[in-house]
C-alpha cells in the first residue's frame, strides 16, 4: 500500500513537470513567433525559428544518445530543464538576430537531449502495467498544452509585453526542473560519466559513438520486423508533418478560408488529440497494444485522407477531429511498444540513429513540398501525400495484427 502511493506521488510530480514544462513550451512558440516578425519584419526569419531546431538535431542526433544513455536520467532532466529556462530568458534582452538565432539552436540541442532522457526514466520509474495510463495522461498534457499554452501567451502579450511571455515560460522550465529534483533516482540505467570524462580526455570519443553505432545496427538487424515496424511508422509521421507544414496554405487556397477558419481547424485537430488522450487515460489497460498502434495508425491516416479530399470546411473539420482522436491512441500504443520492446540501456541511441535520418528526411520532405505546392498545386500535394500515408498505415496495420505477430506484444490482450 505504502509503495503503490509513494508510485502514485512520484507519477503526479512527474506528470506535473511535464504539464507545466509543455505549457512553456508553447507559450514560448508564439511569443518567439511575435518577437523574431518584429525584430526583422521577415516572413523568412520566422520560418527559420523551425529550421535552427531541426539542425541543432541534425548535429547532435549521431551522438546524444551516447551521452543520455550513460548519465543519470534524472539528473539530465533536472539540468536540461533548467539550462532551457535560462536561454529562454536571455532571448528578450538578445541584442540581434543572430543572438536570438543562437539561443535557438541551443533550446533545439537541449530540447533533443531531454527527449532522450525523459522515455527512458518514465519507462525506469514506472511499472509495466501503468505504462499505458501514464504515456495517456502524458499525451493528455502535452495536447492540453497546445490549446492553453497560445492562449496564455496571447493574455501576456495583451496584458504585458513580449517579454512577459518569456519570463513565464522561464519560471515554467525552472517549476519543471524542480518537480524533477523531488523524483528519485532510478537503478536500472547505465551510471558511466567516468567513461565518457576519459573517452573525451584521451580523444576516443568519435571511437565510442562508432561502437554504438555499430551496436544499434546490429540490435536493429537482428529484429528485423521490430525494425520494420519502427521504420514505417517513423516514415508516415514524415508524412504527415509535410501535410501539418502546409496545413495554412491548404486551408486558405484549397478551402477559401480565413485566418479564422485556419485557427479553428487547428483547434478541432489539438480537441481530438487532447479528446483521444483523455478517453485512453480510463480505457487504455483494457485494450492490447497492438490494437492502439494497428487501429489507430489507420484511422488516423483515414482521417487525414478525409481532410485532404474535404470539399468545404465541415469535411476538413470532420478529418481532423478524426485524425486527432486516433492520432493519439497511435502515438500512445507506439511508444509503450518502444519502452516494452527497446531495452532501456539502448533507448537514447536507437532513437538518435533514426532520429538522425528521420529529421534528415523531414528537412527534405518539407523543402520538397514547398516547391511541388508551386509546380502541382495545394490539393494534388495534400491528396498524393496521404494517399501514400494511407497505404503505409494499411501496411502497418496488417503486419501488426496478423496472429503470428503477438510476440511483438507483451501485454496483448485477446
Amino acid at each position: 500500500m505504502k509503495k503503490n502511493h509513494r508510485l502514485n506521488v512520484f507519477v503526479f510530480l512527474l506528470l506535473f513537470g511535464i504539464g507545466v514544462s509543455s505549457i512553456g513550451d508553447f507559450i514560448y512558440l508564439v511569443a518567439l513567433n511575435v518577437f523574431i516578425l518584429k525584430q526583422t519584419e521577415s516572413a523568412l526569419a520566422v520560418a527559420g525559428i523551425w529550421v535552427a531546431g531541426r539542425i541543432a538535431s541534425l548535429i547532435v542526433s549521431p551522438w546524444a544518445g551516447s551521452i543520455s544513455d550513460r548519465l543519470s536520467y534524472r539528473k539530465q532532466l533536472i539540468v536540461i530543464e533548467l539550462i532551457r529556462g535560462i536561454l529562454v530568458g536571455m532571448i528578450p534582452i538578445a541584442s540581434n538576430t543572430y543572438i536570438t538565432y543562437t539561443i535557438l539552436f541551443f533550446l533545439g540541442a537541449f530540447g533533443f537531449f531531454f527527449n532522450n532522457a525523459f522515455l527512458p526514466y518514465l519507462t525506469s520509474l514506472i511499472p509495466e502495467e501503468w505504462r499505458k495510463i501514464v504515456n495517456s495522461l502524458s499525451s493528455f498534457l502535452r495536447y492540453g498544452a497546445f490549446l492553453i499554452g497560445p492562449a496564455a501567451a496571447g493574455f501576456l502579450m495583451e496584458v504585458g509585453n513580449l517579454s512577459l511571455a518569456f519570463w513565464v515560460d522561464t519560471v515554467s522550465f525552472i517549476i519543471s526542473g524542480v518537480g524533477f529534483m523531488l523524483l528519485p533516482e532510478t537503478s536500472n540505467h547505465y551510471r558511466e560519466s567516468t567513461i565518457i570524462l576519459e573517452s573525451v580526455k584521451k580523444r576516443k570519443w568519435i571511437k565510442i559513438v562508432k561502437e554504438d553505432w555499430r551496436m544499434v545496427i546490429s540490435f536493429l538487424r537482428s529484429r528485423i520486423l521490430f525494425s520494420t515496424l519502427y521504420l514505417l511508422n517513423t516514415f508516415i509521421m514524415i508524412l504527415a508533418l509535410l501535410v501539418d507544414s502546409q496545413e495554412v496554405v491548404f486551408a486558405k487556397d484549397a478551402l477559401q478560408l480565413g485566418d479564422s477558419g485556419y485557427s479553428l481547424m487547428v483547434f478541432s485537430a489539438g480537441m481530438g488529440f487532447v479528446a483521444g488522450s483523455l478517453i485512453l487515460t480510463f480505457i487504455a489497460k483494457h485494450i492490447g497494444t497492438k490494437w492502439l498502434i494497428g487501429i489507430g495508425r489507420f484511422l488516423s491516416a483515414l482521417g487525414y485522407l478525409i481532410y485532404a479530399l474535404a470539399p468545404n470546411f465541415y469535411w476538413a473539420l470532420g478529418g481532423l477531429i478524426i485524425l486527432g482522436l486516433f492520432g493519439a491512441m497511435a502515438s500512445i500504443g507506439f511508444t509503450t511498444y518502444i519502452q516494452n520492446q527497446v531495452p532501456l540501456s539502448m533507448m537514447g541511441r536507437i532513437n538518435n540513429v533514426i532520429g538522425f535520418f528521420q529529421q534528415g528526411l523531414s528537412i527534405v520532405f518539407i523543402l520538397a513540398g514547398g516547391f511541388l505546392v508551386s509546380e502541382y498545386g495545394i490539393r494534388t500535394l495534400m491528396v498524393c501525400t496521404t494517399i501514400l500515408m494511407f497505404i503505409l498505415s494499411i501496411i502497418l496495420t496488417g503486419m501488426i495484427l496478423t496472429e503470428k505477430r503477438n510476440s511483438l506484444f507483451k501485454d496483448e490482450i485477446k
